[in-house]
């Protein structure tokens, strides 16, 4: 809120004035003795503490001026001489009273530093315009003077007040309401005036920037340099400089942001200070039009220089005021030295040099025109050129010169004049042409050649000439043929061949290819539509599609994969679908990667491959057998044939080949090889046990007899070791003999779960020795198998002491048995030390192991094998290395 003294028109309208005159005239009616002058305090406190009291060494004048012409007026006549140092004395306490309040107001000078000192200097010169002159009067002289002054000074006093006021007004709303942004530092730096644009330039309220520093509105890198120029600016003694003479000035608003400004300068001293004002303008959208504009200016130039057609601003009078580089080249000039100044108009030759000036001085008039005409360039070349000139006015409308944009036709004249006389030429070629041609123009058939005549049964052009294409067409498709006429019309200059039917004159289809495009000569637009009759290769394509859907129908039922492939087999043409039984990859995956062929060859049959390439280009043909592995890891073997295709002439042109899935094939002669040898084994391994078996019974019982009669330990020692190897020798044979089958088999129901109870008490001390632990999930209720008891005795015996030889640290064994699909599924799994993938296709064959020497024979997994076999079972091993081993047998159920 505003003080009292600063709200009350009483203080604005000279109260204190008022009062100053009433205690003059009081001062001059009082009795000797009687000091009503004191009373000036008054008005003179109203006055320091009301906006007046700024200029309050000027009101001290007055009162001065009043207290001393008081006692020479007075109606008591003269007055001591001690009054009169009294009245001194209190002049001088007035006068210490101003200064203080002058320097108290000084210190906290507000930002309306300008107004006060114009407002001070205002009331000042007419305050000083009413003091009297010294030197000596008398008394009704000076009585008169002093009422004189006195009335003079209230008067003068009012009206400055007034003035002084509308000044202040006026000052605080050009301030306030000003589009630039004002702002007023003191020597400091300090700011005391930030106007409403400034708050709104640099987003900061007038409440936060008052008494703090420039600097704060100045980006940090600009802050001492600007010091500097304030410096300098003070010193220079200049008031003013006007908005662009300090150039472009950076600021940075609240958020951070920098801007340019542009600012004018002014200083003023204020009792003794000096106070620096500067109006900004921010730029920033200039700066970005001026820039846009130079860029613009900079591409148009960069358009204008680089076009290939000639460009030049001609004067009124067709003189040429600047050309490009094109022009300049057009006109074969060296140099625009060469052109520019000169007349344009003559370059044309004589039958075009009065129409082209009649062009030029249309465009003068404001008129733009076109012509096409020939010159002759400045070293003697014709040319044909196409002109296109148009008014240029200012930014008042007035027509300053003439653009003009040619470009050289020269050649498109030359092909003018070919196209005529190739004209009869092709008319002449359509006549003969073994497609139908139909010109379209409005949806009516203006021509047709002969062909067409006879594609649609007629006896002379005449019966289809102004027809519409719809009547000629297939009702099927005359929505296609519309989409395709609007696009013609259109966006589109063709439209690809399309298929369709067309109804002759006596009502029969005809199948027909048709292409389309449009045209423009000198009657319009057209459409130039070429008609073939493909009704015999329809048929063809009929017959072919059923050949092939045949074909694709055999070849899908194959088992073999048909594949056909470029001659360096980079490109496949074709594969069968059966591709994917055998390779487990779609035939999409081989035609886009050839070379999955070979990427699929096992590594060690890489040669074999390789054989086959080589056979092609020598012979032509190959005959091969490989393996290859699927995605999933599986083995298969192929039985690959292939044979170059050639033409008619003996050119090649292709490989066809038919790639064979014999993995089983492979696997049955393996199973022949393994099952002969095994009989041969067998055959060999029965006479074997035969003939050592009596030996070693003769052995082992003389050993043991002369056990019995000797008790010398040495040759205990030694005995017992023969028996051990005696037994060793009878276990492997006894394995011989169980290979060769040379026991008969007894098969009947029997219930494995009781045979696996059985079996684990055998192995339960060794078991528990090893530190290995026993599962076993048997499924309720869970059917009989039909098998021979020993045999199945034997098979656990196996499968558990191999479990027992891959745990020697100790593991679990877990033993599961249930029904599946009509068999009953025996599992016996281990967690120790697995085996690799390359064990595994080994493991069942004879006389392999992994055991070290004289710790196994080898024919314990393939004698297992055999008895699952001849039981019509199977059995699967899995194993992974550190994972363990599983071995699934699966019997048949009993059914008896």
């Amino acid at each position: 809120m505003q003080p009292l003294h600063q709200k009350s028109p009483l203080f604005e309208s000279g109260l204190p004035l008022l009062l100053t005159v009433g205690i003059f005239v009081l001062d001059l009616s009082a009795p000797a003795g009687i000091d009503l002058w004191l009373l000036y305090a008054v008005p003179f406190t109203l006055i320091a503490v009301s906006s007046l009291g700024q200029i309050p060494r000027y009101f001290l004048g007055l009162v001065a001026l009043l207290v001393l012409i008081g006692p020479v007026v007075s109606s008591a006549g003269p007055l001591p001489r001690s009054i009169g140092l009294n009245r001194l004395l209190g002049l001088g306490i007035l006068g210490a009273v101003a200064a203080l309040v002058a320097r108290r107001r000084s210190s906290s000078a507000s930002p309306d530093a300008s107004t006060s000192l114009s407002s001070r200097a205002f009331t000042t010169a007419r305050v000083e315009r009413h003091q009297p002159e010294a030197g000596e009067v008398s008394d009704a002289e000076a009585r008169a003077r002093a009422e004189s002054a006195v009335v003079g000074a209230v008067t003068g006093q009012r009206r400055a007040e007034a003035e002084l006021h509308q000044d202040k007004l006026r000052f605080e709303g050009i301030v306030h309401s000003a589009m630039d942004a004002i702002i007023t530092v003191d020597e400091a730096h300090k700011i005391v005036l930030f106007n409403q644009a400034a708050e709104k330039m640099f987003q900061w309220g007038a409440e936060e920037v008052l008494g703090r520093p420039l600097d704060r509105l100045l980006p940090e890198r600009f802050r001492s340099t600007h010091h500097e120029h304030i410096r300098e600016f003070g010193r220079s003694g200049i008031t003013t400089r006007q908005m662009g003479a300090l150039g472009m000035v950076m600021g940075v608003r609240a958020n951070g942001e920098e801007f340019p400004i542009e600012a004018a300068i002014s200083q003023i001293g204020v009792e003794g200070r000096r106070y620096y004002t500067v109006i900004l303008r921010d730029i920033t959208e200039r700066r970005r039009l001026e820039q846009e504009l130079a860029e613009r200016e900079a591409l148009l130039r960069a358009i204008i220089e680089t076009e290939p057609e000639c460009v030049k601003v001609l004067d009124l009078d067709g003189s040429v005021r600047t050309i490009n580089a094109a022009g300049l080249a057009m006109i074969e000039a060296t140099s625009s030295a060469d052109i520019v100044g000169r007349d344009v108009c003559h370059l044309a030759t004589a039958e075009f040099r009065s129409v082209y000036r009649d062009l030029i001085g249309k465009a003068g008039r404001g008129e733009a025109g076109r012509l096409e005409f020939q010159m002759v360039g400045l070293l003697g070349t014709p040319r044909w050129l196409d002109t296109h000139v148009v008014p240029l006015r200012s930014a008042d409308g007035t027509i300053t010169a003439v653009l003009g944009v040619t470009r050289d036709v020269t050649e498109w004249k030359k092909t003018e004049a070919l196209l005529r006389q190739s004209e009869d030429r092709y008319r002449r070629l359509l006549a003969v042409l073994p497609d139908a041609i139909l010109v379209n123009r409005e949806n009516r058939i203006f021509f047709a050649n002969e062909q067409g005549v006879r594609l649609f049964g007629a006896r002379s052009a005449e019966e289809i000439l102004g027809k519409s294409l719809y009547d000629l067409a297939h009702p099927d498709y005359h929505e296609m043929i519309d989409a395709r006429i609007r696009h013609l019309l259109g966006p589109g200059n063709t439209v690809p061949e399309v298929e369709e039917k067309i109804v002759r004159l006596d009502g029969m289809s005809v199948d027909v290819a048709v292409r389309a495009a449009r045209f423009q000569d000198e009657e319009g637009f057209g459409i130039l539509v070429v008609l073939r009759d493909i009704s015999l290769r329809k048929a063809a394509e009929q017959k072919l599609r059923e050949s092939e859907e045949r074909l694709q129908s055999l070849l899908g039922a194959m088992e073999d994969v048909i594949w056909s492939s470029s001659l360096d087999l980079s490109t496949m043409f074709y594969v069968s679908p059966s591709v994917m039984e055998i390779y487990g990859r779609p035939p999409d995956a081989f035609l886009a990667r050839p070379s999955l062929w070979l990427e699929a060859v096992h590594p060690d049959d890489c040669v074999i491959a390789e054989q086959a390439r080589q056979a092609l280009s020598t012979m032509g043909e190959f005959d091969v057998e490989y393996r290859i592995v699927r995605l999933d890891g599986d083995l298969r073997w192929l039985h690959d044939r292939g044979r170059v295709i050639k033409d008619a002439k003996g050119r090649p042109l292709r490989i066809d080949g038919i790639a064979s899935d014999i993995t089983e094939r492979k696997r049955l002669q393996a199973q022949l090889r393994r099952t002969e040898r095994v009989a041969e084994l067998g055959t060999v391994a029965s006479g074997m046990a035969h003939e050592i078996g009596t030996p070693m019974n003769v052995i082992l019982g003389r050993a043991e007899y002369l056990m019995e009669r000797t008790k010398e330990e040495p040759v205990r020692k030694g005995l017992q070791t023969i028996v051990s190897q005696v037994e060793r020798i009878t276990r492997v044979m006894n394995q011989l003999l169980a290979f060769a089958r040379r026991r008969p088999v007894e098969h009947r129901a029997l219930d494995l779960r009781q045979t696996i109870e059985d079996n684990l008490e055998i192995f339960q001390e060794r078991l528990s020795q090893s530190n290995i632990s026993v599962e076993t999930s048997f499924a309720d209720a869970c059917p009989l198998v039909h098998a021979d008891s020993d045999q199945m005795s034997q098979v656990l015996i196996n499968l558990v002491m191999n479990a027992i030889h891959a745990m020697p640290g100790g593991g679990v064994l877990k033993l599961s048995l249930a029904p599946d699909r009509g068999m009953v599924r025996l599992t016996v799994a281990d967690t120790g030390h697995g085996m690799p993938r390359d064990v595994i296709a080994k493991v069942f064959d004879p006389f392999f192991t992994t055991k070290e020497f004289g710790k196994g024979t080898g024919l314990g997994l393939t004698v297992v094998k055999g008895i699952i076999e001849e039981h019509s079972g199977t059995i699967e091993v899995e194993s992974e290395p550190e994972r363990g081993t599983t071995f699934t047998i699966c019997l048949p159920i009993d059914k008896s």
